[in-house]
């Protein structure tokens, strides 16, 4: 790190994105500690591109603070990515769906860095080689990538590559409105994965409409399930013009879901005993390496299904 002083640094849009924005109370603590405390934590540059620092230099400018410059190497753009996300995700202020989103866009990142310049992995030049059981070895090499990030954040292999697909879908819903996107990662807009890959494929006009429903307040507690019904409404109503059908938010089963509902809550009690039953075994020292991995694998996609339902009653209330 060098002296204190300005630079004229670079600002990318695309990692400027990947910073979680500070809330204004926010803002205004960090100009405070700022101003009484100095810039104590450098400016980290890429080839005088800032990767971490966007707030601080933006501050420290303002209000003529020097500040230090930190340079990182990194051998090309995604890594770049990779490594902010891995960042920010050691921050503990952020939001769950915040977390999904750089898990997602980390994972592609390093999928994208291990290439060559040729579109290969750098490890292994042939992309028709296969390993194992005749997998290829792109394949096999980003079942590994998901699997050490999902040990890296707590969850599984699965998990990361299901969180990937919410990254993808949300870059998709910000090539057309991006004022959404704010709303979503703060987690105060309830909205399920499904209904986030929906919105993705949804046409740009009827997006835009929607998110005006939401309003300009990324804070502003709202509803995918009332957002959506507030578009239908509003479209049957006008005269002369027919709703178009719209998809369902819910596809429910033909079976009488109360019964089905009914039945999984009558389960879960015997999961419990079952788990407390195990924890409580006097030799669980004794069990296998193998047997405990399998445990804390199901545990956790276990754990993850209870959290996704729950997000979908919650959406849905």
């Amino acid at each position: 790190m060098e002296e204190k002083g300005f630079r004229e640094l670079r600002i990318d849009p695309e990692f400027k994105n990947l910073i979680r924005p500070l809330r204004r109370e926010e803002y205004r603590q960090l100009e405070l500690n700022l101003v009484m405390e100095g810039c104590r934590e450098a400016i980290v540059v890429w080839d005088g591109t800032i990767v971490d620092g966007h707030n601080r230099y933006e501050i420290c400018n303002k209000l003529k603070i020097p500040y230090g410059v930190k340079e990182q190497v990194f051998p090309n753009r995604d890594a770049a990515i990779a490594w902010i996300c891995s960042n920010q995700l050691g921050r503990r202020n952020i939001s769950e769906e915040t977390k999904k989103y750089l898990i997602g866009r980390q994972y592609e990142a390093e999928k994208k860095a291990h290439r060559n310049e040729n579109g290969y992995n750098q490890y292994c030049p042939n992309p028709l080689a296969t390993v194992g059981r005749g997998r290829p070895v792109e394949e096999e090499s980003s079942r590994r990538t998901a699997a050490r990030l999902g040990k890296e954040h707590h969850v599984s292999g699965a998990t990361v590559q299901k969180y990937a697909k919410y990254s993808v879908a949300l870059d998709a819903i910000a090539k057309t409105a991006p004022e959404l996107i704010p709303h979503i990662l703060s987690g105060t807009y309830k909205i399920s994965f499904e209904n986030i890959v929906a919105l993705a494929e949804m046409a740009p006009a009827e997006l835009k409409e929607l998110s005006k429903k939401i309003g300009n307040n990324p804070y502003a507690f709202a509803r995918y399930s009332d957002s959506r019904r507030s578009l239908s409404t509003e479209a049957s109503s006008k005269p002369g013009i027919q709703a178009a059908e719209q998809p369902a938010i819910k596809t429910m089963p033909a079976y009488d879901p109360d019964a089905e509902v009914a039945g999984l809550t009558l389960t879960i009690p015997s999961w419990m005993s079952s788990i407390e039953r195990t924890r409580n075994m006097a030799h669980l020292a004794s069990i296998s390496p193998a047997a405990k991995e399998n445990l804390q694998a199901a545990l956790t996609a276990l754990g993850e299904k209870v959290q996704e339902m729950l997000a979908a009653i919650e959406e849905d209330s």
